[in-house]
């Protein structure tokens, strides 16, 4: 299968961008790909390419023939990557995304974007719950497909675990500033993100780099996004990124997880995830750490970490969508 992929990895460097690339890397693996760079179009940009006698242009695809065209966006406004193939219908079959950021609060952003969703005859969202209305307001099929893993760089096999616990991404402050006291206290190693939006050097050994600290956490602290973002209180369903890490890692969860059927589909094992209240207090903060720390079902949370490295990584998220999609 002759596949086109469309990417802006040379401009973008957010450091949570890494599993785009990832499944990117995933499908040049699995098929016969051509990766295709691409400006990531924003009105400024264009403007600013104009005064500095540097317009946005257009690249020209290796191939004139191409089963798929496969876009793989971090946010809705990335579909305006596809005004940058020429010729995009005639040369590809059919044109497909996946999108990581399917927000109910992107909408907007979706009727900005009508004209190249147009071009699009196939989208696949990584939050089930936004699945009818993103296909009602851009009138073609929306699927459902979850979040996913790079086998290279999670693993639950690693016996030494130095990172007492670890919190990456989004976190709560209160609840931050409580396990730091507590590891201030205990001499315990609390590994935390520290920067904002931070950028990667190098993507791969940027994901290798979080998939060794992820091996090597005993206690990971993970969120939903209702509790993590004001604007997504709504969205409390969703899925992300580092539930998937966290199980594929073998590590202990503390935090507060999606309560829905499909989080407990995701990841079938009961004790995954220690139940704590954001606005615990530091007594119960502590008394979850313990209980975490002194956790001994090693065999469980390596199961759990087997099977999502066998059901959720991005080649058998490809072989999905290669199913749904008829190529």
């Amino acid at each position: 299968m002759r596949v086109l992929i469309p990417t802006s990895r040379h401009i973008y460097r957010l450091v949570s961008y890494g599993a785009v690339v990832d499944f990117e890397d995933a499908v040049a693996a699995a098929s016969d790909v051509d990766i295709v760079p691409v400006p990531m179009y924003s009105r400024r940009g264009q403007l600013d390419g104009l005064l500095h006698g540097r317009p946005l242009t257009a690249s020209t695809a290796p191939r004139s023939d191409y089963d798929v065209c496969f876009l793989v966006a971090m946010a809705p406004y990335w579909v305006s990557s596809l005004r940058y193939i020429r010729n995009l219908r005639r040369i590809a079959r059919k044109v497909v995304v996946y999108l990581f950021d399917s927000w109910m609060a992107d909408l907007g952003a979706l009727r900005a974007q009508r004209r190249v969703w147009a071009e699009v005859d196939e989208l696949f969202v990584s939050f089930p719950h936004v699945v009818s209305a993103y296909s009602e307001h851009l009138g073609r099929p929306v699927h459902y497909l979850p979040q996913a893993i790079d086998g290279r760089w999670f693993h639950p096999y690693r016996r030494e675990r130095p990172v007492d616990v670890l919190s990456v991404g989004r976190r709560l402050p209160s609840v931050h500033e409580r396990i730091l006291e507590i590891a201030r206290r205990r001499d315990l190693f609390y590994y935390y993100q520290m920067y904002h939006r931070p950028l990667a050097i190098d993507f791969r050994e940027s994901r290798e780099l979080l998939g060794r600290i992820c091996q090597s956490a005993q206690v990971h602290i993970n969120w939903s996004v209702q509790h993590t973002s004001a604007d997504r209180a709504d969205e409390g369903e969703a899925v992300t990124a580092r539930w998937f890490e966290s199980a594929a890692s073998g590590g202990v969860v503390v935090g507060s997880a999606p309560p829905t059927a499909e989080f407990r589909r995701l990841f079938p094992f009961d004790g995954f995830v220690h139940d704590l209240s954001p606005t615990a207090a530091a007594p119960i903060v502590e008394d979850a750490l313990n209980t975490a720390l002194g956790d001994r079902r090693h065999d469980d949370r390596r199961a759990l970490g087997e099977h999502v490295r066998a059901a959720h990584t991005w080649d058998v998220r490809w072989r999905e969508i290669v199913e749904v999609v008829g190529v």
